[in-house]
């Protein structure tokens, strides 16, 4: 099960995710980031994953997704913090190579 919680604070929405990102709850997400984004124009988007237990391949896929669209993904803890380092690295290095390739 995972729990979406979406909280608007000043120049910054927050989706604060709880439980199990793994199954079905992949899709939910992702159909909850296309209605925020659609209606949230320019407003900075966090993902705080701080209360999330697993990730399933297509819901570490889903989070690579939603980092390369601007998301600011936020944790704590080894497992999720571990994570995040390896989407924001291999962001970086797809970056490296984009730019060497130029």
């Amino acid at each position: 099960m995972l729990r979406i919680s979406v909280m608007n604070e000043p120049g910054i929405t927050r989706m604060k995710l709880e439980g199990k990102l793994a199954h079905e709850w992949v899709d939910e997400l992702r159909n909850a980031w296309a209605e925020l984004s659609e209606v949230n124009g320019e407003t900075r988007i966090v993902m705080d994953l701080l209360n999330v237990s697993f990730v399933d391949e297509p819901g570490h896929q889903l989070l690579t997704e939603l980092r390369h669209a601007g998301a600011e993904l936020m944790a704590s803890g080894p497992l999720m913090s571990a994570l995040i380092d390896e989407i924001e690295e291999a962001e970086s290095a797809a970056a490296q190579d984009a730019s060497d390739a130029n």
